[in-house]
């Protein structure tokens, strides 16, 4: 296949479409099933770096079990019974097809001398930023025990800081990096955790990710939800639960369901698979919209076959991000006049790769990413007389 080389450079305004508005919570884990095939490759290749502590190493395990085939899979993947029978969920709740590869995604435990800190990852990772396309970290259940100052208005994490760091640091570091995606996190919950703490701090991160339009992984929405959509409460409810029985405090606040785990008090997704399968689910959603998927499950079937809708194009950038030669492909369900153009992160067009008249179907192009184009984000946008697909770009 003949490569062809982007060198027309004309100028044109766009508008913005460089902020990632991105919210991944309990309803996105069944569009797992959906994602189609080549938005799952996009996000496999994707660099990713996510900082946690113990709950993040079972998110990371997780992860892992779904890189392989479901029959092959440890068993310590697939445990849909609990020790409280009550609590067992569905076995389909641990099942997946297929294999997704996660090799290009890392987990790390916090430094050495710091822990639960804004500034302390990004004193971590931002020596390294050119490492990773993906970046993001994740307050524990242990940040916001009771007492803690992380969600006061005044001196918490989106005030003037206490221990943990700002918003205002994070966002500060995602923009010295706007060719990399930044996720913010709510955080983990415990059984016991619930707290007016873990509840003020993740509705505080919500309302942040609505005022900023940022990426946002609601991690204790995802744990806080049954799988079948009812929301689970903390543990001072007045209900025996195995060894606990605490009277109830008359407060309904958002924890862990004991269908993700099986202690009494805390949160971790060890013993019991589906949290943190639920969990990897929803986080490959997550990655796959980062790498340019809209979540739009019309087009597909459960098996992930794209099924283009009428009159909507679809374009995709493999592999992504973009070294040197790629492949653009799009598909038309009907013959159309379009235009394929490339702008750069200030609405500047850069190049047109295509402007003509195509027939219905798929169509790949392989193009090589040219010299006088620097390293960053960019924009593919193809239009028709009926729509326009924008997908984002990442030259390494």
């Amino acid at each position: 296949m003949k490569i062809v080389s982007i060198i027309s450079l004309l100028f044109i305004a766009l508008t913005s479409a460089s902020a990632q508005h991105i919210l991944v919570d309990h309803n996105s884990v069944a569009l797992f099933d959906h994602i189609p095939p080549q938005y799952a490759a996009a996000a496999a290749q994707l660099r990713m770096l996510f900082m946690d502590r113990s709950v993040g190493a079972n998110i990371n395990d997780a992860l892992s079990c779904l890189s392989q085939l479901h029959n092959a899979a440890p068993n310590s993947c697939k445990r849909y019974a609990h020790r409280d029978s009550a609590y067992a969920v569905d076995p389909v709740e641990v099942h997946w097809e297929g294999t997704w590869d996660r090799s290009n995604w890392r987990y790390e435990f916090w430094p050495d001398g710091c822990s639960e800190n804004a500034d302390c990852f990004i004193g971590a990772v931002e020596p390294r930023i050119d490492s990773f396309d993906v970046v993001g970290f994740q307050f524990s259940y242990l940040a916001v025990t009771p007492g803690s100052k992380i969600a006061d208005p005044s001196e918490g994490f989106f005030g003037a800081g206490t221990s943990h760091g700002t918003a205002a640091g994070y966002a500060a570091f995602a923009s010295r990096h706007p060719e990399k995606t930044v996720i913010w996190w709510t955080t983990s919950l415990a059984r016991g955790i619930g707290t007016i703490e873990s509840q003020e701090f993740n509705e505080a991160m919500r309302d942040y990710e609505l005022a900023n339009s940022v990426v946002l992984f609601d991690v204790a929405d995802i744990l806080s939800h049954a799988p079948d959509g009812n929301p689970c409460y903390d543990n001072r409810d007045g209900v025996q639960y195995l060894d606990e029985d605490l009277p109830d405090d008359g407060l309904d606040i958002p924890a862990i369901c004991p269908q993700y785990t099986t202690e009494t008090n805390g949160g971790h997704l060890g013993s019991i698979s589906a949290g943190g399968i639920r969990t990897a689910k929803a986080f490959w959603v997550l990655m796959a919209c980062i790498a340019g998927w809209d979540g739009d499950t019309s087009g597909t079937s459960a098996a992930g076959d794209l099924t283009p809708l009428p009159d909507r194009p679809v374009l995709t950038i493999a592999p992504h991000p973009v070294s040197e030669v790629f492949t653009v492909s799009f598909h038309l369900e009907r013959p159309a006049r379009i235009t394929l153009e490339l702008y750069d992160m200030l609405g500047i067009q850069r190049t047109v790769i295509l402007d003509a008249e195509c027939a219905a179907g798929w169509r790949d192009l392989q193009l090589r990413r040219p010299a006088e184009l620097r390293s960053g984000m960019y924009f593919l946008r193809l239009r028709t007389v009926h729509a326009t697909v924008v997908r984002p770009l990442l030259f390494r």
